[in-house]
């Protein structure tokens, strides 16, 4: 007979093998860590603040989650060291059947992802993006900045009432977007950009309301691609750099750095060489000495501490002899 020590014993390590984290990193105060499925997420005093994920849907926008929530991909590979991390697997459903593969680094202050989608089947999609997800309840009535092309910067305020039918958020929305800065606090928060070769005259972007859809997050969309047949053999490469800030002098110095990336890539500049240049900025040799100084997470060591606990727990419940 299993006693109810014993299943709860069972349900807390199931719960502890069910955190997705997989890879962690600190930023002076921000918490960064990584899914097996590559979904990105930044917490900040306790709260999580923002979740990068990508999203695609199929023909008549259609929404499959198998496909269509990053947070559903298959992972067949995670591996992770002090600076880098890659991830693959694949993503199956009625419109697609996509290999993917994500590449991150983790310099002093700035990350770099590189996300690669190649199709096993003709696949078809109305849409696919990357959202950086920002929770209602944390960010309603506060302003986040959008950066063009043009090195313009246009605020908007995240409404605090949703209205019923408007999805998009009026003043959002841009033909030519690449980044946003995302204040977590007066002096504290993201700076990011989202582009690759395919998109020499930024994004398409807005701020989404997803309370239109019974959520709780606005999502800062990047729609890499509109009606997209995607067959065999192609790759589709996106790219999203991200500084954490953590003064206002440090996010002038992410804008100018998202400013000169918008110049290379409407010159005709590559991907790969846009990323190799990145990756010079991340510093990761001074970025993998301080934590190897600094040691693993301390949350990471939580969750190890505590998975050893529940494991031990388990074992005394089911060897002990019954009295």
């Amino acid at each position: 007979m299993v006693t109810l020590k014993k299943r709860l014993a069972f349900l807390l390590v199931l719960t502890i093998l069910a955190q997705p984290v997989f890879s962690q990193y600190e930023y002076d105060g921000v918490r960064v860590s990584l899914s097996n499925d590559g979904v990105i997420i930044f917490e900040h005093e306790a709260f999580t603040k923002s979740t990068g994920r990508f999203k695609t849907w199929g023909p008549a926008w259609s929404w499959e989650d198998a496909c269509s929530l990053q947070d559903n991909w298959v992972s067949l590979h995670a591996d992770a060291g002090d600076v880098e991390a890659s991830f693959e697997g694949s993503f199956t459903c009625s419109f697609a059947q996509v290999s993917w593969r994500e590449q991150a680094w983790f310099g002093v202050d700035s990350i770099l992802l590189e996300l690669t989608l190649s199709a096993d089947k003709d696949s078809n999609f109305s849409g696919l993006a990357w959202d950086l997800d920002l929770p209602i309840s944390l960010f309603a009535g506060q302003t986040v900045s959008i950066i063009l092309m043009n090195k313009s910067i246009k605020t908007v305020k995240l409404r605090e009432t949703h209205v019923p039918g408007t999805w998009v958020i009026e003043g959002s929305q841009y033909s030519n977007g690449i980044g946003w800065v995302v204040p977590y606090t007066s002096e504290t928060g993201l700076v990011l950009a989202v582009f690759g070769e395919a998109w020499p005259g930024g994004m398409s972007i807005h701020v989404e309301d997803n309370r239109q859809w019974g959520g709780t997050a606005y999502s800062l969309r990047n729609w890499l691609f509109f009606d997209l047949a995607l067959p065999p053999g192609v790759l589709v490469k996106l790219y999203v750099y991200i500084r954490v800030y953590k003064s206002l002098e440090e996010v002038e110095a992410g804008i100018q750095l998202i400013n000169e990336l918008s110049e290379m890539i409407q010159r005709g500049v590559s991907g790969d060489s846009v990323k190799s240049y990145l990756i010079d900025q991340l510093n990761l040799e001074e970025a993998a000495a301080i934590r190897r100084a600094r040691g693993p997470p301390t949350m990471l060591l939580a969750y190890a501490g505590i998975a050893v606990v529940a494991t031990i727990v388990v074992v005394y419940s089911l060897t002990r002899k019954r009295k």
